[in-house]
């Protein structure tokens, strides 16, 4: 019947063993899936695999476009939730996952949802005072909260990539790349200014 809504049925299993069979329409999204087994594993975090990993795949994608089928099983591994603060705000992420931050507007961002649709695949975040650093997974930086904090890295962004690490001070942030050089950004009196010292660096 035409008005019945086809359904799909999609095994999930842990590395564990543990399994879990989710039925669910066939118009559903990638993200429908991911909460119905984050429920039925009591798990706030997981990742999906397929043959391709689903982890970075868009959650408002549908199941078809993700070339999941009836029948299928997918692996869903458990990620450590990891939380950072800052003076006034919180940001909480699972590596290579979604972000969720909360707080003071000023040090969340104001073009919060801009920067909530640039936060994928997160490996890493550090703080200022009230600003946030996050690496994502292809190596670039992505910034927000309050400018005079460090939130405010458009004159170095070209130069923010192979980041594999970010240290910070009170209101300013150092990036070491790949090839170990070290990019510096926020206020020049409190670390942002590193030109003195970057022959040496």
């Amino acid at each position: 019947d035409s008005a019945l809504e086809k359904m799909v049925q999609v095994q999930v299993v842990l590395p564990s063993g543990k399994s879990s069979t989710l039925e669910l329409p066939q118009c559903s999204k990638i993200g429908d899936l991911k909460i119905l087994a984050q429920k039925s594993f009591g798990q706030g975090f997981l990742k999906l695999v397929k043959v391709a990993d689903l982890a970075g795949a868009d959650l408002a994608a549908s199941l078809e476009a993700a070339g999941i089928r009836d029948g299928d099983s997918l692996t869903a591994v458990v990620c450590q939730a990891k939380v950072r603060a800052s003076r006034n705000a919180f940001a909480l992420w699972c590596s290579g996952d979604r972000m969720i931050t909360w707080g003071d507007p000023k040090e969340v961002g104001e073009n919060s949802a801009v920067i909530q649709d640039q936060l994928k695949g997160v490996e890493h975040v550090q703080t200022t005072r009230s600003a946030f650093a996050a690496i994502l997974a292809d190596g670039s930086v992505i910034t927000w909260g309050q400018p005079n904090y460090g939130s405010d890295s458009s004159g170095v962004q070209d130069q923010l990539k192979g980041v594999q690490q970010i240290q910070a001070t009170e209101a300013a942030f150092a990036a070491i790349l790949k090839d170990g050089s070290v990019i510096t950004w926020g206020n020049p009196d409190l670390g942002g200014d590193s030109s003195r010292v970057q022959h040496q660096l």
